[in-house]
């Protein structure tokens, strides 16, 4: 198996560190991860694609080890940023790997990108109002009434709120690594960090009307589509996944007996599934 490396490289004027394994000349598939987590959600996919593909995945700025950006940030900010990131490593074609937050970022990504983008792999990671869960109500509720809402956001940036999402839909709360909410809660602890992580979680509301954007790419573009889901998420539900099929018919939908990080449970599942639409993509 392949070792993974692990660097930093510098992206308008931000230190953004990055993991990688596998040949660089082999196809490439970008793993862009979720709230609150950084690349480390990702090692042990990443172990299981770098013997056939080049696996590289990116901390968006003020996530795992990357430093945060200046001001308050919002995904245009997010992908922009990611999106030079990929350029400045020499990335040329590619497919994406997107969970939860990497799905507002990688699209906002694909629609510059374009061609380079031959594939998409959406674990978790939704683009349609269809796969909005009961649990993303606390945040309409404070979108709608932020002194109301607060108090529960509060706990959302919390140790039990971080812990919550990693368990969130597990088959066996059991099977799901403690140390990696730690990990994401020694990185939302640090000064100013809990505040810029609410202030994306408030600028989420302005995704969904990107979603028509991103169907239309879909459509027009018809790159190969795996929606490989936990389909007890209760953020983003399985009808987000089998929606995708309205824009790419031949979309592949697998729903996985798993919860929001369905890595967790479904590493071997999900690695076989991914590679097999890599084939396909870079046939």
């Amino acid at each position: 198996m392949p070792a993974i490396r692990h660097r930093t490289i510098e992206v308008e004027g931000l230190n953004v560190f990055v993991r990688e394994a596998g040949d660089p000349g082999k196809p490439t598939i970008v793993l862009l991860p979720g709230y609150p987590s950084s690349t480390r959600a990702y090692v042990r996919l990443i172990d299981r694609l770098a013997n056939d593909w080049h696996a590289v995945a990116v901390d968006y700025p003020g996530f795992g080890r990357s430093d945060p950006l200046p001001g308050s940030p919002t995904f245009d900010k997010l992908a922009e940023l990611t999106g030079k990131t990929i350029d400045a490593l020499g990335i040329g074609d590619y497919a994406v790997y997107m969970f939860d937050f990497g799905a507002p970022v990688g699209f906002r990504i694909a629609l510059r990108h374009d061609q380079r983008v031959k594939a998409v792999i959406t674990q978790n990671g939704n683009a349609y109002t269809d796969g909005l869960g009961p649990g993303v109500k606390p945040l309409s509720q404070w979108w709608a009434d932020k002194k109301a809402g607060q108090a529960k956001i509060d706990q959302f940036v919390s140790l039990a709120g971080t812990q919550m999402q990693w368990q969130a839909g597990a088959r066996d709360p059991e099977q799901v690594d403690p140390d990696h909410a730690l990990a994401d809660q020694m990185v939302l602890d640090l000064p100013g960090r809990a505040d810029y992580m609410q202030a994306l979680l408030w600028d989420y509301q302005n995704n969904p009307p990107h979603y028509p954007d991103w169907q239309a790419w879909l459509r027009a573009r018809q790159p190969e589509l795996l929606a490989v889901w936990g389909k007890n998420d209760p953020f983003f539900i399985p009808a987000g996944a089998k929606a995708y099929q309205t824009d790419v018919p031949s979309a592949e939908v697998i729903l996985l007996d798993t919860g929001h990080y369905a890595i967790e449970e479904e590493a071997d599942q999900i690695a076989a599934c991914t590679s097999t639409a890599m084939r396909k993509a870079f046939a």
